[in-house]
């Protein structure tokens, strides 16, 4: 933080009231009238230093909801995932994959050509470990809407109530996806996020 924008308030009190008024007294009251003053001098600037990035979300989220974990924008995925730290990944949107021929997989002599490609259906593509081919359907781009972006919280914060999540409304949709129910949580995200972009929340675990 530049040193311009760090207030000594104590300090600049004592400046503006005239050396005849002083006292103690005087001055705890004048603090006590300052403090709304400050708190929201403080909390204007904290949020005017901090963007939309993803390095800045994080880092929000992680001030916010897990302040005993030192947040380092340096870490890889798998890192953040060690130290359990909120983080934000790209959304797993599922792309047109060509689905080979028998007789393009094999020689007519029977030799292998390429390689098998595990072919993956929309429910265990979700898994974390399932990267590769995952065979899109029509449903897919038309009946599901992909979050912009993807919030991950340790299963920890949930474990102790730092962050509250509601069971799922319909339960005959199978999503992955958490509903955190605290407001705030929505509110912070929704103040520092880019206008339009959509997000979803998902837990993990280390072990995972």
């Amino acid at each position: 933080m530049n040193k311009y924008t760090v207030l000594k308030w104590e300090k600049l009190l004592l400046w503006l009231i005239p050396p005849i008024l002083r006292k103690k007294t005087h001055v705890d009251w004048l603090n006590v009238l300052l403090t709304p003053l400050r708190t929201i001098y403080e909390e204007t600037l904290y949020k005017m230093q901090h963007t939309g990035q993803v390095i800045y979300l994080e880092k929000v989220l992680n001030e916010t909801y897990n302040p005993t974990k030192n947040y380092n924008p340096n870490l890889s995925i798998e890192e953040k995932r060690l130290e359990e730290l909120i983080y934000i990944d790209e959304s797993v949107k599922p792309t047109i994959q060509y689905v080979y021929l028998h007789k393009e997989y094999y020689e007519p002599d029977g030799t292998l050509m390429i390689p098998q490609l595990k072919v993956y259906t929309h429910d265990e593509y979700k898994k974390r470990n399932n990267k590769p081919v995952y065979l899109a359907h029509r449903k897919d781009y038309t009946q599901i809407n992909y979050a912009n972006f993807r919030v991950f919280i340790p299963e920890s914060l949930i474990a102790n109530n730092t962050i509250t999540v509601q069971p799922a409304k319909d339960q005959s949709v199978q999503t992955d996806a958490i509903n955190v129910a605290n407001m705030e949580y929505h509110n912070l995200l929704n103040f520092y996020k880019l206008a339009g972009k959509s997000y979803g929340t998902y837990s993990y675990s280390v072990k995972d």
